[in-house]
C-alpha cells in the first residue's frame, strides 16, 4: 500500500487530485447560476464538517480531544460555514488570503499524517478537509462570488491572532480536564525548535526566555509572540501579491441573503 511520505508517489497523487478537482469543478459550474455555484461551495463546507465528526465512528485510533477543531486549519474549518454565509467582506477575505495559504501548505507538506497509508480514513479526511479550505475561496473568487480587498489585510491578521489564542486556550483546556498530559503545540504556538516553526524563531531571536528542564537551563521562544515577526514579514507581502490582480476592482461578496435577491443571477 502506498504511504504518505512527503513528495512520495502517494503524496503526488493527492496533489494531482487536488488540482484536478479544482479544474473539473470550475469547468462544470462556471456557466451555472450564482445560486447554484454558491450552494455547491456551501455543500463542500457542510461535507467537511460531516467528514470531521465521522471520525467518531470511522477512526479507530481517535482520541477524544481530536474531535475538537484544532490547529489553524481546524479553526478555519470551524468558522467556514458562518464566514461563507456572511455578507462581511473581511470574513471572505480571511478565507482567501489566510486560510487557503495555510491549507495549501498543509497539502504540500502533510507532516501531521506523514507515513500513513494514502487510503485510510484519516488520510482521506485530512486531504478532503484541506482541499475544501483551499478550493472554496479559490472557486469563490473564480466564480466571481467574491472580489478580495487588500484593505481587509489588517483584519485578516487579527483573525489569525484570534485563531492562535483559540488554539492556546484549547490546549490548556485539554490539560486542565485531563484529556492530555502536556500542552499540545498546535501551529507551533508554544515554540518548537524541532519543527518547521524554527523558521519563525529565526525571525525573533530576541523573543525568548530561560527555564529549567531536566536540571538544565535552556532558552525557549516566548509562546505566541515569537511567531508575530515572521508572520508579519512573510504573510503581509504574500497577501499584497495575492491582492494585486484585484486592485482597482470594486470589492464585493455574496452572502446567504443574496440567494433570495433577484439581482443575483
Amino acid at each position: 500500500m502506498l504511504n504518505l511520505d512527503v513528495f512520495s508517489l502517494g503524496h503526488i497523487l493527492w496533489i494531482f487530485s487536488f488540482f484536478s478537482f479544482l479544474i473539473i469543478s470550475y469547468v462544470l459550474f462556471k456557466h451555472k447560476s450564482d445560486k447554484t455555484k454558491y450552494l455547491f461551495l456551501f455543500c463542500l463546507i457542510v461535507l467537511s464538517w460531516i467528514v470531521h465528526f465521522s471520525r467518531y465512528y470511522l477512526d479507530p485510533n481517535l482520541q477524544n480531544h481530536e474531535l475538537f477543531f484544532t490547529d489553524f486549519c481546524g479553526f478555519s474549518t470551524l468558522v467556514y460555514p458562518l464566514f461563507f454565509l456572511s455578507k462581511k467582506q473581511v470574513f471572505k477575505d480571511y478565507m482567501f488570503f489566510a486560510s487557503s495559504i495555510f491549507a495549501f501548505l498543509s497539502i504540500m507538506y502533510p507532516n501531521n499524517i506523514e507515513g500513513d497509508p494514502i487510503f485510510v480514513f484519516n488520510s482521506l479526511r485530512f486531504f478532503y478537509a484541506h482541499f475544501t479550505l483551499v478550493a472554496v475561496p479559490v472557486l469563490m473568487v473564480a466564480f466571481k462570488l467574491h472580489t478580495p480587498s487588500i484593505k481587509s489585510i489588517p483584519y485578516v491578521f487579527l483573525i489569525l491572532i484570534v485563531a492562535a489564542w483559540y488554539n492556546m486556550a484549547l490546549s490548556a483546556f485539554f490539560v486542565e480536564v485531563g484529556l492530555v498530559r502536556n500542552l499540545i503545540n498546535y501551529g507551533g504556538i508554544w515554540g518548537n525548535t524541532d519543527s518547521i516553526y524554527r523558521i519563525a524563531e529565526s525571525f525573533a531571536p530576541f523573543l525568548v526566555y530561560t527555564k529549567e528542564l531536566n536540571h538544565r537551563i535552556i532558552t525557549v521562544p516566548i509562546p505566541f509572540f515569537y511567531i508575530l515577526p515572521a508572520a508579519i514579514i512573510l504573510l503581509i507581502p504574500s497577501w499584497l501579491l495575492m491582492g494585486l490582480p484585484f486592485l482597482g476592482k470594486r470589492p464585493h461578496t455574496t452572502g446567504i441573503k443574496d440567494l433570495f435577491n433577484t439581482s443575483v443571477k
